[in-house]
């Protein structure tokens, strides 16, 4: 592997990297005396030999000539379409001129000679690229990165090229020696760029974004950034050609990443022909293109560093010429001049050993060569004494064995047979469970290859990388990618696998097996009133107590909010699931300990059966969540089996949703007045509108089988607005007539929720030219703390154009007395269950007393309805309730009904 290969351009934000953890250093840029630089050159250039050795050259598996240009005989394309990232220099970059140049745009031009096939080369944005690549636009995709992801997309090639990513520092800062030190930084960063999401994982999140490396560079020259994270290869590049190199230091590298070509998956015959083509380029030829690209100014300007050594060699070359005539004028000294040349030979010699054995103990990873015959270790690297926790252990005393888990296939064994294929030409690269002196497990990535060593070629060679890290966050993943984060249940994913599986097995042996779909009942409510941190404390308590209420051989998972399912396997018949289910309603009457509230909730729940109900994971989950949704029909705290007559609700259901979507246009709604009578005067002071459904049909459909449905489906909105504006033209015709009449109007939960209520309540006030105050409208107590800052906003608007506000089935809900008091409620309308008990129900007559004192106290109307007779109406009289309504006072009917019953003079008893 060449040095520009060792540290090819990647931007970290396109895809999969290997991830190694470097010991924090400061390390000054380069830049020294022509003596320094000599020597570091010889320094270089001994380096890259011994890397040449130790790399895992990635593009071994090209360098064999292969004649077929085009394989197995198929048709031979026209072009090959390249796209690529379009500004990673060396590799791919704009030239001032607006060109596109580099390393992998020679590359291909010489892959297009060598097989005659013209290449279309594509530089753009990465994203623009990826695009490219997935819509067909492209045929091949270079500088990109591997990853599982991926893998299912395309197919790449071996890497080629491997990439630093350290942090710059400017130079005149210190203390910065890696991540730990960053904390009290904002750190510079490319937009998407992987070094955000590694830089996150490891505590780091004050970021500085930049669209790209140059833009970043150039904000580092002006000391907008003065810590910032940028591959090195590209870092070198744009500091180079600003002239700012000497300006900034770095650190060791954060983490390596490799760079590939690849096809769209399965395309075997483009992948050969590509892989063919590269094969005819000679290592000599990839070579000089690599190395044209790093040692030839890339910026068409000479930097100071390079204009500085220049003068320095030449200032060198003016002092040898002198010594030549010097030398050649006192051939006296010509003998003793040798012997000093001679000396600083073998002083170089020595100074150049003890390079490489410095290079040879920094690497970060574990190097380690074996005697190819015995497997006896011969010699290794510092850092391999510290990954392996070896210490001064002599190497006679270390083995294979030693430092293998022994588990199959880690063992000594699996390892020669390893070792035997790389001698045999074949460099591996494996995964490898290891040990360390200590006893403690890692996981390592290890690279063997053939290597001639002193002159000895029976030597194999052992790259060690630690990926521990690496192999526990590819295990989260796995494991996130099946639980659910917050509950660490099961998701859906794992539940439909067991269930298949469980499914399978009852067959087998004529067991059954049960899905339940269970639902906390009013979970929202603690979320609004409470938070969210309680609600996810509620839900992990609620998932640990089901988890006790079933066998450890059934599965509990979250299917989403505060939905449950549960899959009992193997039961032996219908009343070991009726036990369990109970139980589940059991567990839950103990209240819950959630973030230091103490809750109690209950669950609905529905159940279906395999293979009464269903025989697959789809057709079971979708029944029982039909159950689930009549249990929480029936009054919630409650569970229902699927049965087949579910079905046919089901269709029913769907059928009155269809037909309300037709009723409105067909003009098949109309409204009913239930007249609302003064207890002082006995007179009708105004009318609730009721909305009705005279079906085709069906004829009237009752309220309670559509307006849920309604509801649901959000068809109550359009619904709701026509209500409102029929109510408000009835109301101004009765004014019109001489009758100041007020008409109630109920709102949905769905209304006042939505940020256009007030536009349809003005719409409908304007077109119809009904004063405000003649228009009342009910919502219940549980719609105040539903999304309440709309909610309250619309109120308060509404308010402000005088509409009358009055709260309907007051006593039910949550009775939250400060949002009636802040919107200025005009009436409370006491629940018809409490009127209807009031002569007989001595709780129920204290609590309507109640609610008419508290009202009266708040200077509010109570109105009460459900009266059904006299004895009831006088009881209401009796505690000075203001206005009635009821079958006993009238019907809901016609808007002439209303007119009527308000024209005559008999209190009490306008119309039945």
């Amino acid at each position: 592997m060449t040095a520009s290969r060792a540290r090819a351009v990647h931007d970290l934000g396109k895809g999969h990297v290997h991830v190694r953890h470097a010991p924090s250093a400061d390390r000054p840029l380069r830049g020294a005396s022509m003596i320094r630089t000599a020597r570091a050159a010889v320094a270089r250039v001994l380096a890259i030999l011994l890397l040449s050795l130790l790399a895992n050259a990635p593009a071994a598996a090209i360098n064999t000539p292969v004649p077929a240009a085009v394989p197995d005989g198929g048709t031979r394309p026209a072009e090959i379409r390249v796209t690529l990232d379009n500004n990673y220099p060396p590799y791919s970059f704009h030239t001032p001129d607006g060109g596109h140049a580099g390393i992998v745009k020679d590359l291909w031009a010489l892959w297009s000679q060598k097989t005659g096939i013209p290449v279309r080369m594509m530089p753009l944005d990465w994203g623009l690229a990826r695009q490219a690549m997935d819509r067909g636009d492209a045929d091949v995709i270079e500088t990109i990165f591997r990853n599982s992801a991926r893998d299912l997309l395309y197919d790449f090639s071996k890497p080629y090229a491997r990439v630093d990513v350290p942090i710059w520092f400017s130079a005149d800062l210190s203390g910065i020696t890696g991540v730990e030190s960053l904390r009290a930084f904002t750190v510079g960063v490319k937009d998407s760029d992987f070094c955000i999401e590694w830089l996150a994982d490891h505590g780091i999140t004050a970021f500085q974004r930049y669209p790209g490396f140059e833009v970043m560079v150039d904000a580092a020259a002006r000391q907008e950034t003065r810590v910032f994270c940028m591959d090195d290869p590209s870092a070198r590049y744009y500091m180079t050609k600003r002239g700012v190199q000497g300006r900034f230091r770095y650190t060791e590298p954060l983490y390596t990443g490799e760079l590939h070509w690849a096809v769209r998956k399965g395309d075997a015959a483009l992948f050969r022909l590509i892989a063919d083509g590269f094969a005819r380029i000679t290592p000599e030829e990839r070579r000089a293109i690599e190395e044209r690209w790093v040692g030839r100014r890339l910026t068409g300007m000479v930097s100071p560093q390079l204009m500085d050594l220049l003068i320095k060699l030449l200032a060198g070359l003016v002092v040898l010429g002198i010594g030549v005539l010097v030398w050649g004028l006192l051939l006296r000294r010509q003998v003793e001049s040798k012997t000093e040349s001679l000396r600083a030979a073998v002083a170089a010699l020595t100074a150049s050993e003890e390079r490489v054995r410095t290079i040879f103990d920094s690497v970060n990873d574990a190097i380690v060569i074996h005697d190819l015959d015995s497997g006896a270790i011969l010699d290794v690297n510092r850092r391999m004494r510290e990954m392996y926790r070896v210490g001064e252990v002599p190497l006679s005393d270390i083995d294979i064995d030693t430092l293998s888990s022994g588990e199959p296939p880690y063992t000594a064994e699996t390892a020669a047979e390893w070792r035997f294929k790389a001698a045999g030409g074949e460099p591996q690269l494996i995964e490898w469970h290891a040990r360390r002196l200590d006893g403690s497990l890692f996981w390592t990535e290890v690279s063997m290859r053939r290597a001639v060593i002193d002159g000895n070629d029976r030597r194999v060679m052992v790259l060690i990388r630690d990926i521990t890290e690496r192999k526990a966050a590819q295990e989260r993943m796995e494991f996130l990618s099946r639980h659910d984060t917050l509950t660490l249940l099961p998701n859906r994913v794992l539940l439909q696998d067991r269930t298949d599986q469980a499914l399978a097995r009852a067959e087998r042996h004529g067991r059954l097996v049960a899905l339940v779909a269970c639902g906390l009942d009013r979970f929202k409510t603690v979320n609004d009133s409470l938070g969210h941190a309680v609600g996810d404390a509620l839900l992990r308590a609620v998932a640990e107590r089901l988890k006790t209420a079933v066998r450890d051989t059934d599965t509990v998972s979250r299917g989403g909010g505060d939905e449950f399912i549960l899959l009992l396997a193997g039961r032996p018949d219908i009343d070991a699931v009726v036990e369990t289910v109970a139980s589940l309603h059991e567990a839950m009457a103990e209240p819950f300990q959630a973030a230091g509230q103490e809750l109690t909730v209950t669950l609905s729940s529905g159940a279906a059966l395999a293979p009464a109900d269903g025989k697959d994971f789809a057709t079971l989950l979708k029944n029982a969540d039909t159950a689930l949704h009549h249990a929480k029909a029936a009054g919630r705290d409650t569970h229902r089996f699927y049965a087949e007559a579910m079905n046919a609700e089901a269709v029913a259901h769907l059928s009155t949703r269809s037909g309300l979507r037709r009723a409105l246009e067909r003009g098949e709604f109309l409204i009913h007045y239930q007249p609302q009578v003064s207890l002082e005067t006995g007179a009708v002071t105004g009318a609730e509108a009721l909305l009705r459904w005279n079906h085709p049909d069906k004829g009237m459909v009752p309220p309670g089988d559509f307006i849920p449905i309604a509801e649901d489906s959000g068809l109550i909105v359009p619904i709701g607005a026509w209500v409102l504006a029929e109510a408000c033209r009835q109301a101004a015709a009765w004014q019109d007539r001489g009758l100041s009449l007020s008409v109630a109007v109920n709102l949905s939960a769905l209304q006042l929720q939505r940020g256009d209520l007030v536009r349809t309540v003005t719409g409908a006030l304007a077109d119809s030219g009904l004063d405000p105050l003649l228009l009342e409208l009910e919502l219940t107590e549980s719609m105040l703390i539903q999304n309440t800052d709309v909610v309250m906003d619309n109120l308060r608007r509404l308010k402000a154009m005088g509409v009358q506000v009055s709260i309907d089935d007051f006593g039910t809900g949550y009775s939250n007395l400060s949002y009636i008091g802040r919107l200025a409620v005009d009436k409370l309308k006491i629940d018809r269950g409490f009127v209807a008990d009031l002569t007989s129900n001595h709780d129920s007559a204290k609590i309507t007393a109640a609610v008419i004192q508290m009202a009266h106290s708040l200077n509010l109307t109570a109105v009460a309805e459900g009266v059904e007779d006299a004895e009831t109406l006088e009881a209401l009289r009796a505690l000075n309730c203001d206005v009635a309504q009821g079958y006993y006072l009238g019907r809901p009917g016609p808007a002439d009904a209303v007119e009527r019953a308000a024209r005559q003079v008999n209190p009490f008893r306008v119309g039945v």
